[in-house]
């Protein structure tokens, strides 16, 4: 992303959370491939946030979801008013996690927070400074923590990128929180070959028609919750169709017909953040807002538990959940 943005004309700092970090990235030099080849060279690359973000107008937060907390704890100190903050994406609540830590480190400066509903590329790196983005999505929605700030963020976003939409409200950039279902699951029933570094395609050879159907099932769950908090989200297989093109009539004929899922490579070790990230950003607190409002989630659940035994890690008690966060009173700020 920083890559993109510098390729378009801006100034970009980059921060990284180690010196080791930095010292990765050979004279601040990105080569880019995929949707863009070109080779930009980044303004800073610092592991010094204050430095980082001081003069910043628009901060884009693009760490997975689990390591919200540590970034809104670095940044706290630094922030002033009339900055932007857009976490990319928050997953499922993030803003109100955020925000939280924020608060509780000292931050009393009137920013402007929100979050993507997910991240704007399909992309992987395949090693420091050499970023492959496959496509960027259509239709990404944002969404402001206080809905008065929502246009404003749509409009920085899509000076840089393109086809930024308006989410509603909090409630549907979270639970159209997709990687809830692409990510934990095919992981989980794939884990044997993860773990022995097989090298697969992850959607196309890891998502089988077995798999697909029961990733709808899953997707049932997360609708059915969104329709019993007040709100529509799209369905998996019309996700597809709107922000790739995909076509289909099944989930796995739409993932196989999904040109930016092609070529993407599964994870080369278990501890991924198709775990980390996705079951404790998005499954718990989907599951605990499920909870709220009378919907059973079975597979769900399931799969926090599953990964629960699998990695010796309760994350139904790490992940974003009612001690944290308090579901119902986000719930009623967003209807």
């Amino acid at each position: 992303m920083a890559a993109y943005i510098a390729l378009k004309g801006y100034n970009v700092s980059l921060y990284a959370r180690e010196k080791e970090r930095v010292d990765m990235f050979e004279n601040n030099l990105f080569e880019v491939k995929g949707i863009v080849n070109d080779t930009v060279e980044i303004e800073m690359i610092s592991c010094d946030m204050k430095e980082v973000i001081e003069d910043a107008f628009l901060i884009l937060v693009t760490t997975p979801a689990q390591y919200h907390c540590a970034v809104a704890k670095q940044m706290a100190p630094y922030l002033h008013n009339g900055q932007a903050v857009i976490l990319n994406p928050g997953r499922t609540f993030g803003t109100y996690e955020f925000d939280n830590v924020l608060r509780s480190n000292g931050c009393d400066s009137e920013i402007l927070l929100g979050e993507a509903d997910t991240f704007v590329f399909t992309c992987r790196c395949d090693k420091p400074g050499h970023p492959h983005i496959y496509e960027m999505k259509h239709k990404v929605k944002i969404s402001g923590h206080k809905k008065r700030h929502t246009i404003q963020l749509v409009q920085m976003m899509n000076e840089l990128f393109h086809d930024i939409e308006p989410a509603e409200s909090i409630l549907h950039t979270g639970l159209s929180n997709i990687g809830v279902i692409f990510h934990p699951l095919p992981t989980l029933m794939n884990i044997t070959r993860i773990e022995a570094k097989e090298v697969f395609r992850y959607y196309i050879d890891g998502i089988s028609p077995l798999v697909a159907n029961i990733l709808e099932e899953l997707d049932n769950e997360r609708t059915e919750t969104a329709k019993k908090a007040g709100i529509n989200v799209l369905p998996v297989c019309e996700w597809l169709r709107e922000r790739y093109g995909s076509k289909g009539n099944t989930l796995y004929e739409c993932i196989q017909n999904t040109h930016a899922y092609s070529s993407v490579l599964a994870p080369f070790d278990i501890d991924t953040r198709y775990i980390y990230e996705d079951i404790q950003t998005g499954c718990v607190p989907i599951s605990c807002l499920a909870k709220e409002v009378g919907v059973k989630t079975r597979i769900m659940d399931s799969v926090i538990s599953w990964a629960s035994i699998i990695y010796k890690k309760d994350f139904m008690e790490t992940g974003r959940n009612n001690k944290k966060l308090d579901i119902r009173k986000i719930l009623e700020d967003n209807l």
